[in-house]
């Protein structure tokens, strides 16, 4: 699963590429081309950010919100503002807690939105995505309308693994959820899930279709959690919007399901989703398998939107422990005395000492020797205790570890050596 949702994400950002060109690459240039925080700096940040379709209503709150926490901490360079951009944008786009109640209760989830968005895709991705939650799931292929719609969807259930309830061409799509929402009660099923035909928000008549199916799924099963998921394109920006709210006046909308977001410069439409209609992206789509649906996370959407690189918390937190050991290392090593340094340092030095002597040093000594340079006898006097200490830690430690015989017999060994 770490795979997998690692996977999602680096898809996500690379999906978000455009639209992190049209929106970073200006804001940059605001944040560190700034001088001061003044009103032509949120001037400047306030253009860009409608221009990456982030909404007027949307970057007006993120503005005064950053205002607010300029003020309170007391910034003065625009650099130092980026990160409460970042951070106000997440906290906008943040989905409650109980954004998904719906997946613990007996539900029923209709989707909505006009053609081509991608609605019966979502259908098919989202009961995969219930069922491997271990749900019972019923699809109810209620887009009667286009043309082998029934046959698209079949193979969606097919592949997601769970059943469907469909009609014939033309046949009235109200008469198929009816049919659905009966067939759900008595098979006890967890999650119904009602797939619709594309319509214009513009056209009265189907709009008041979709009035009509709610109505029957309102009466026959009152008992069950609804609801009312808005399929949006990602890559019409603004239009979007207007669909949303077009819907919204037939359909309490719940959530949306914002799809074709591997590809679109237009990102930003998530976060003026959000602010301008206070309804939660509950899902977001970057691709065409049944594993390129995913819940929506804030955090994530976020950072990729705006190139925000993984927390250096871990690397610091490691430098600091190496620190902190290197300094208990210099701390725990004691100071050395100039005649035991010497001494030890031409214990060391024993490949320029002659055979005899070497065949008297224990093997750990000459481990050492071989690992430390030569030295003359002059820089083995004027040397520093701080340069031994850097220069033959391992020798210091070993020899602060020698048991008393064989300081005994390292004190011969030096004795003999400064009388040769």
């Amino acid at each position: 699963m770490a795979e997998e949702k690692k996977g999602f994400f680096s898809r996500l950002k690379e999906g978000l590429t455009k639209t992190r060109d049209n929106i970073v690459a200006g804001i940059d240039a605001v944040f560190y081309g700034a001088s001061e925080i003044d009103d032509d700096f949120y001037e400047e940040l306030e253009e860009i950010l409608i221009m990456g379709d982030i909404g007027v209503n949307a970057t007006n709150d993120i503005i005064e919100r950053m205002k607010e926490e300029v003020k309170k901490k007391h910034l003065r360079h625009p650099s130092e503002c980026k990160e409460l951009l970042v951070e106000s944008i997440k906290e906008q786009m943040r989905v409650g807690e109980t954004a998904y109640d719906f997946e613990k209760e007996q539900s029923v989830i209709f989707i909505i939105g006009v053609n081509g968005v991608g609605k019966t895709t979502s259908v098919g991705k989202l009961a995969g995505i219930l069922k491997r939650q271990g749900k019972k799931v019923l699809i109810a292929a209620a887009d009667t309308f286009r043309a082998a719609a029934g046959d698209q969807l079949a193979e969606w259930a097919h592949r997601a693994g769970v059943d469907m309830i469909g009609g014939t061409d033309g046949a009235d799509p109200a008469s198929v959820i009816f049919d659905a929402v009966n067939a759900a009660k008595a098979r006890n099923v967890d999650v119904l899930i009602c797939d619709t035909a594309g319509r214009l928000h513009n056209k009265k008549n189907l709009m008041e279709e979709l009035k009509k199916m709610n109505r029957i799924i309102d009466r026959e099963f009152p008992n069950a959690h609804r609801e009312n998921l808005i399929v949006l394109d990602g890559t019409t920006g603004q239009n979007a919007l207007a669909q949303a709210r077009e819907f919204g006046e037939v359909a309490n909308l719940t959530g949306v399901i914002l799809t074709k977001m591997d590809g679109t410069a237009k990102g930003g439409i998530a976060v003026a989703i959000q602010s301008e209609l206070n309804v939660p992206v509950k899902y977001i789509g970057v691709g065409e398998t049944i594993e390129d649906l995913q819940k929506f996370n804030a955090n994530e959407f976020v950072n990729a939107l705006f190139d925000v690189k993984p927390d250096p918390s871990a690397e610091e937190t490691s430098d600091e422990a190496v620190a902190t050991q290197a300094s208990a290392i210099e701390t725990a090593a004691p100071e050395t005395p100039v005649q035991e340094t010497f001494a030890q340092e031409t214990s060391e030095s024993e490949n320029i000492a002659p055979e005899s002597f070497a065949s008297e040093t224990s093997e750990p000594e000459a481990s050492a020797a071989d690992a430390v340079p030569e030295k003359s006898f002059f820089s083995c006097l004027l040397g520093s205790t701080e340069d031994s200490n850097e220069n033959d830690t391992s020798a210091v430690q070993s020899a602060e570890e020698d048991s008393p015989a064989e300081e005994v017999e390292k004190s011969k060994k030096r004795k003999w050596f400064f009388w040769k």
